[in-house]
């Protein structure tokens, strides 16, 4: 090899060792790679429940509502020979009548006047009988007379009857509580229709009508409030009791006796009530909200060494708002709030 080539790879032989000398001592300009720490250690919160220590009380079942004083004797007046057109309506809710007292009246078209002629019919007759008597007419003669004064007798009491007829009186002493308002003078009425009611308002019990009628019976005793001082009542009448024939008014409701009613208690006066349907007492008593159920199955949340656990119960009486439990948990133990 001549001097030229030699002198070619020396110079190639210094590149490359410059080259690589260069690519080692950069590898030391790289920034190191810092050490991965381990995740520091979190302790979970301890969990804390609300609770609430069984204890036994007393639970009741109760019907507590609002009922109005209404008259125990209340008669329905109206037509019961015939209907017709109202002539007049002479009374209004609130009077005081007497039995025997006017309440209305049918158009009687020219009745009255029908009345006085024959009662000149009837006149008539009797002067016939008497002239043939006195005339000495044989017993024939007088017998047809006879006949004919009876006819106009008896035609007289008929137009009079109708007459009365057409009269609503009264049946009784008391308070017109009801007059019907859609009527007036030249309306029809049939026969038997309630034109006017009448009560008596001294003998007054409470009626109160709601969706749980079914569970009042009779002889049930019931607290009733009026104006803040309580008397003693009973059940005396529930739809149960109320004869099939009986106003309709009287298949949704029931009456209530209060003993030693105040005299100042009048027709459509209000008062509340409370009837006791059942009472325990020295049972195990929850709040409702905390027996749950689920598909039949009722259980409650109990804390048994700091665990939350689902136990199941066995319910008793039961309130809106309250829960007896005779079987599943005892005085003393923990139940879970929430």
């Amino acid at each position: 090899m001549d001097d030229h080539g030699r002198g070619f790879k020396g110079v190639v032989a210094l590149l490359l060792t410059a080259f690589l000398g260069a690519f080692l001592s950069g590898c030391y300009l790289f920034p190191k790679e810092e050490e991965v720490l381990a995740p520091p250690l979190i302790e979970p919160p301890e969990i804390t429940y609300d609770v609430m220590e069984v204890k036994r009380g007393t639970i009741e079942k109760k019907i507590t509502g609002s009922g109005t004083f209404v008259s125990v004797e209340q008669g329905n007046m109206f037509f019961k020979a015939r209907g017709g057109r109202i002539k007049a309506i002479h009374v209004k809710i609130g009077d005081k009548v007497k039995k025997g007292d006017l309440l209305a009246e049918l158009d009687t078209a020219g009745l009255e006047y029908e009345i006085e002629q024959q009662k000149l019919v009837l006149r008539k007759a009797q002067l016939r009988y008497n002239q043939i008597k006195e005339s000495g007419g044989d017993k024939y003669s007088l017998a047809i007379a006879a006949c004919d004064i009876e006819l106009a007798r008896l035609q007289l009491k008929n137009l009079q009857r109708q007459l009365e007829e057409a009269k609503l009186v009264s049946t009784m002493d008391g308070t017109v509580v009801y007059v019907d308002n859609r009527l007036g003078q030249g309306d029809y009425i049939d026969a038997y229709s309630t034109l006017v009611k009448v009560a008596d308002p001294t003998k007054l019990q409470l009626q109160y009508s709601g969706s749980n009628l079914s569970d009042f019976q009779v002889g049930m005793k019931v607290e009733v409030k009026i104006r803040d001082k309580v008397y003693e009542g009973e059940v005396v009448m529930t739809p149960a009791t109320v004869p099939v024939d009986a106003d309709e008014s009287l298949k949704n409701v029931v009456r209530i006796e209060v003993s030693n009613l105040p005299e100042d208690v009048t027709m459509g006066d209000t008062a509340q009530f409370t009837l006791t349907l059942d009472k325990r007492e020295n049972v195990i008593v929850l709040p409702r909200n905390l027996v749950r159920n689920y598909m039949g199955r009722k259980y409650v949340l109990v804390l048994e060494d700091g665990l939350k656990k689902e136990r199941d119960v066995e319910v008793g009486l039961e309130t809106p708002t309250e829960v007896e439990i005779i079987k599943g948990l005892e005085e003393g133990e923990q139940v879970i709030v929430n």
